[in-house]
C-alpha cells in the first residue's frame, strides 16, 4: 500500500471540467457581527435549559398525579402523564425564552447607557483639556 497524500483526501471531490463552490457566506448576524441571541448568551442559555425540564417534570407529575386521583388504569396514567410532561416543556421553554429575551434586552441596555456614559465623560475630559491648552496658548501670547 503506497502512503495517501493528506492534502488529496482533505479536498471535496470534483468533477472533471467543473470549479469547486466558493466558500459559504456568512449569514447576517453571524459571529463576526454584534448580534446578541438569547441562545448565546451563557447565563439565559442555562435557566432556559433548567426551565425545559423543570416544567416537563412538574408537568409529568401534576398530570399524573391527577390521573392516578381520577381513577385511571397505570397505562392511561402513563400515558396521559407523557402528554403532561411534553406540554409542560413547550410551555416552560416559551416563558423561560421570552424571560431570557428580556433579561438580555434589559442586559444590553445597561451595557449601551454604561457606555454612553463613558464616552460623554472622555469627551468632557477632551474638552476640558483643550480649554486648558487653549488657556496656557492665550496666557502665553499675552505674556509675550
Amino acid at each position: 500500500m503506497s502512503p495517501v497524500d493528506q492534502t488529496t483526501r482533505l479536498q471535496p471531490a470534483v468533477a472533471p471540467g467543473k470549479t469547486p463552490k466558493k466558500a459559504k457566506k456568512a449569514k447576517k448576524g453571524a459571529a463576526g457581527g454584534r448580534q446578541v441571541s438569547v441562545a448565546g448568551h451563557p447565563r439565559v442559555a442555562r435557566l432556559v435549559r433548567a426551565a425545559k425540564g423543570w416544567g416537563g417534570l412538574i408537568g409529568f407529575g401534576v398530570v399524573a398525579l391527577a390521573s392516578a386521583g381520577a381513577g385511571a388504569e397505570t397505562f392511561d396514567v402513563l400515558l396521559r402523564a407523557l402528554v403532561g410532561g411534553v406540554v409542560g416543556w413547550l410551555v416552560a421553554w416559551i416563558a423561560a425564552v421570552n424571560a431570557g429575551r428580556a433579561m438580555v434586552r434589559a442586559e444590553v441596555e445597561a451595557h449601551r447607557e454604561a457606555r454612553i456614559a463613558a464616552l460623554e465623560a472622555q469627551q468632557e475630559a477632551y474638552r476640558q483639556r483643550v480649554a486648558d491648552a487653549e488657556a496656557a496658548a492665550e496666557a502665553a501670547r499675552a505674556a509675550h
